[in-house]
């Protein structure tokens, strides 16, 4: 039977039928939610969809039974953290509790799956989150269902991109990166690093947004879109190097047109990784023409036949939440019990019985206790009722306040002189959120943590703000002497509107003496 795999992009949807690894039919169609005319935005985007490939699929005379979507990350949360090493039977608990601190929704919004990686050299697990918005998955869902077609697999585009590599004949074994683009159609580009085919980093972007001069070439545009792509491909190794500053990328593997490889094995040169172009034609045969859309899409009908050791499945977790939901109900606990008279009055008659021995027991000694407590000596303070355990407690509520008000005069900080310092240090286009600050105590740093946001219109000028940001932070004797370790602790990017920013967090800590 013939596979079918339908990748949805940021500008259009590529559907591709293969029969064994050949490909049979590829269609490329333009993403019905960039189409903008009045009579056209009254018809829903999925409407529209169902439309277009129904359509394809009668023209090209589709009848595969299954397919698998490939989604962009514009569509996906992925994340990647560390959790403590739980029993199995906490382990989906404890990876919600961490995820929340990552994610920029409600969790409750979200349908999600998470794979786990043993890290032997710290004890710990390293969590690979992907989530969906449930209304998103709910209308990829109806696609499936529309077109008459079971779904294999929700997929993120960029591990369909891993799957090509090992169609490619490249191994996943160690640690490597993958990078696909396509400079010539507008579609997001995919920068990856993989331990053992295990995803530790994921980073999507795109062309789109580059300034267009007086006189715009061709040539010229496709400099602008190297020069974007070097960028943001340095930028994406920052943030791997600063997250992962243990493991070390052994080879980057890059997927793209030949004609792209003149003009970039130079500049991926300055790296000092081993740098290496795959040949996209011996995966995709010779007579395909070479597009990421086209590679993601044919990566993805071959979902079955060449599986990855990641196994996110988004469908699967959603039919698991809603059958705990299910079985979670109050009357399950009772489904299949039948009920007899005689032994619900025997029941009965042995809960009385053994309440009222029980209450004939109380009573006595609490008569008992009673007497012992009449014989104590007054003493204003202490309530005559109290026991042993209640004294004890009250000293050691006493000690405990006594110690906090010697720490506040022996320790106090003052953090005016801190916090001027802040607003100075601050570029253009960088305001704050929130802060926390924590005074420490024995053995405890000081600690301030800044939450801010950056809007500059530009990716990389918002990234370079925080890193002055940071620079002047650094700078700065009064904060310095506060402060010996500043770090960047967190940075990604979240939508307000229509807008785009920068969202960032910087931890300061000072470092404890030792007494």
């Amino acid at each position: 039977m013939n596979s079918l795999g339908i990748y949805f992009g940021i500008k259009d949807i590529n559907v591709v039928e293969t029969n064994g690894n050949k490909i049979v039919n590829n269609i490329r169609l333009p993403h019905p939610k960039l189409e903008i005319s009045e009579l056209e935005e009254k018809v829903p985007t999925d409407v529209k969809i169902i439309a277009l490939l129904k359509d394809a699929f009668r023209s090209y005379r589709i009848n595969a039974g299954e397919v698998t979507f490939c989604i962009s990350g514009q569509d996906l949360v992925i994340r990647t953290f560390e959790i403590p090493l739980l029993p199995a039977s906490e382990v989906r608990s404890g990876v919600s509790f961490e995820a929340k601190k990552y994610i920029p929704f409600k969790l409750e919004d979200l349908d999600y799956d998470f794979q786990l990686l043993y890290n032997k050299k710290n004890k710990t697990s390293l969590v690979l989150f992907v989530g969906i918005k449930k209304e998103i998955l709910s209308n990829y869902l109806s696609f499936a269902k529309q077109l008459n077609l079971k779904i294999n697999a929700l997929e993120y585009s960029a591990f369909s991109v891993l799957r090509f590599l090992k169609l490619s004949g490249v191994s996943d074994a160690g640690m490597i990166a993958s990078i696909c683009f396509d400079l010539n159609n507008e579609d997001e580009a995919n920068f990856t690093v993989y331990e053992n085919g295990f995803s530790l980093f994921s980073r999507d972007f795109d062309f789109a947004g580059e300034p267009a001069g007086f006189e715009q070439t061709a040539e010229s545009d496709l400099q602008q879109k190297q020069e974007k792509l070097k960028k943001e491909v340095r930028i994406s190794f920052d943030y791997y190097n600063r997250k992962f500053p243990d493991k070390a990328v052994k080879n980057i593997f890059v997927v793209c047109d030949k004609e792209s490889t003149v003009g970039l094995k130079a500049s991926f040169a300055e790296f000092a990784i081993p740098v290496k172009f795959v040949d996209p034609q011996k995966a995709l045969g010779k007579t395909a023409g070479y597009s990421s859309i086209l590679v993601k899409s044919f990566s993805a009908a071959l979902f079955k036949s060449a599986p990855l050791k990641m196994k996110i499945s988004l469908i699967a977790s959603r039919l698991k939440a809603a059958r705990a939901a299910t079985s979670a109900g109050p009357l399950a606990l009772f489904e299949g019990l039948k009920l007899d008279l005689k032994y619900i009055l025997l029941g009965a008659v042995l809960c009385i019985a053994v309440f009222g021995y029980g209450v004939m027991r109380t009573q006595a000694r609490q008569q008992e206790l009673a007497g012992i407590i009449s014989q104590r000596v007054k003493i204003t303070s202490v309530p005559a009722s109290d026991n042993l355990q209640d004294l004890q407690n009250a000293s050691t509520k006493y000690k405990k306040k006594i110690a906090a008000l010697d720490n506040v005069i022996k320790n106090q900080v003052y953090i005016t002189p801190i916090l001027n310092v802040i607003p100075q240090a601050m570029p253009k286009g960088v305001w704050l959120d929130s802060f926390t600050f924590s005074p420490g105590g024995k053995n405890l740093p000081m600690q301030l943590d800044l939450n801010g946001e950056v809007y500059l219109k530009d990716n990389d000028q918002e990234f370079e703000s925080v890193n002055l940001f940071l620079a002047n932070l650094k700078k700065d004797q009064v904060f310095s002497r506060y402060f010996k370790e500043i770090l960047i602790n967190s940075i990604d990017r979240r939508s307000v509107g229509n807008k785009t920013l920068a969202v960032f967090r910087i931890s300061c800590k000072s470092i404890p003496e030792k007494k």
